[in-house]
């Protein structure tokens, strides 16, 4: 016969199995629920689609591609190269492209054809990226001698922006120039050939130049009056809808500046491989201090500065100077490197 205490065991035996097999029930019915509801997973960053003029003043996009630095930022950088920076910011005009590096004329001509644009930020500013360049032959000794001569460039860029401020500096009126309007590599061979007396060139072109032509030409920088920007510019909804896309590509852009400035050598013979250029020439043409990630008050004077001249030019037509502050989305750069902003807002 069983006793009490028997029965008492058998009972808590009872309760113990139980016990097991509810929290069996429990844990596989926990891991059936978690088999049949979708995972959320992270959803990741989406492809971008960079337009980039295949120019050293692109030398920070173009290092970031090179060396793997968009891979190291977790974003997947399609990088597509153009001639001139006005190319690359039609790709995004007409969708191909998603981001241009492109010159802050060719912007500012964008945004006044009824473009929605915004910057990102600045990623280049050279003092020594272009100049005129004059013939001998021509009697073309100052630039005040280029009064009734011929000019060879490519209108709706920042050349003849340049042009026509290294002119105001001398005192000759631009409407004493004539303009020739003609594509990068047809304004090398007019010039070479002497169909125009002077040219509008930008690097490497223009390196080029005087080691071919030597003491047959002149070159006239006018690197105190001007400054080469190159942009990062997308269309306001992409930006919008793309944070942490613009973010990662920030944060490569600003580990492709800190490689220039730790190993310049390296970055340098980088960006030569990328546009053709040998680095014993690269060597002379890359200036670390060109190259950094910013947004400041001098990039929204400029665009004042131009865009009141494209009025007196009649290139665009009169009114109000934009507030340019209004399509600079400084927030992303300043998330990344706060340093790098420094606009009055």
């Amino acid at each position: 016969m069983k006793t009490v205490s028997d029965l008492s065991k058998v009972g808590s035996l009872k309760m113990r199995f139980g016990l097991v097999v509810l929290a069996a029930l429990i844990v596989g019915g926990v891991a059936l629920w978690m088999l049949r509801t979708p995972v959320s997973p992270v959803s990741p960053v989406s492809a971008v689609t960079i337009a980039v003029p295949a120019q050293i003043n692109s030398a920070l996009a173009i290092i970031a591609t090179s060396q793997g630095l968009f891979q190291k930022a977790d974003v997947n950088v399609i990088s597509k190269p153009f001639v001139l920076g006005k190319d690359a910011l039609k790709a995004v005009i007409d969708g191909q492209a998603d981001l241009a590096v492109v010159a802050d004329t060719a912007f500012m001509f964008s945004l006044h054809d009824g473009n929605k644009l915004d910057i990102v930020a600045s990623i280049s500013q050279g003092r020594r990226s272009l100049a005129v360049v004059t013939r001998n032959d021509r009697g073309i000794k100052t630039l005040q001698d280029l009064r009734g001569k011929s000019v060879g460039l490519s209108l709706g860029t920042n050349l003849a922006y340049f042009l026509d401020v290294i002119l105001q500096t001398q005192g000759v009126p631009s409407s004493e120039i004539n303009y020739v309007d003609l594509k990068t590599s047809d304004v090398i061979f007019a010039f070479k050939t002497g169909w125009v007396d002077a040219a509008v060139v930008y690097q490497p072109f223009l390196s080029q130049l005087e080691t071919e032509l030597g003491n047959r030409i002149k070159v006239f920088y006018g690197d105190d009056v001007y400054a080469f920007r190159f942009l990062l510019v997308g269309k306001p909804l992409y930006i919008e809808r793309h944070p942490e896309e613009i973010k990662r590509v920030l944060r490569a852009l600003v580990a492709a500046e800190q490689l220039v400035r730790d190993r310049p050598a390296k970055a340098r013979k980088a960006v030569g491989n990328a546009v053709n250029i040998d680095d014993q020439l690269m060597a002379k043409l890359f200036n670390t201090e060109d190259y950094a990630i910013s947004l400041d008050q001098a990039m929204l004077l400029a665009l004042d500065d131009q865009t009141r001249w494209a009025m007196r030019r009649g290139i665009i037509g009169p009114g109000p100077i934009p507030n340019y502050l209004e399509n600079v989305k400084y927030q992303y750069l300043e998330a990344i490197l706060p340093t790098a902003v420094k606009i009055i807002r």
